[in-house]
């Protein structure tokens, strides 16, 4: 299965939005230029506290504004769960 999207972020420093994904074997991805070059950043840092804060699932934080069929759609598929969270998800500033 390819990468889920869990959190789009709005990055200030380096102008940008990015997004990191995790894989089955629960490793992140992050489309932002430090991830490239370390494997990791500040990005992939936030949901892996957020993952373990919460015993281990990434708290999705969804508008109110969803309907029901809106949520029993973006499970189809790993693209529209992208197209769910990119809507309807919050945008994180790091």
């Amino acid at each position: 299965m390819d990468p889920k999207l869990v959190q789009v972020f709005l990055s200030p420093g380096i102008p940008g939005v990015f997004e990191v994904s995790v894989d089955n074997n629960q490793n992140y991805n992050c489309t932002c230029p430090g991830f490239r070059g370390r494997g990791s950043c500040k990005h992939t840092k936030f949901v892996d506290a957020r993952v373990k804060q919460n015993n281990g699932t990434y708290p999705l934080e969804i508008s109110t504004k969803v309907t029901r069929e809106e949520a029993e759609k973006a499970q189809e598929s790993n693209e529209t769960f992208r197209e769910f969270i990119l809507r309807f998800g919050k945008i994180e500033v790091c």
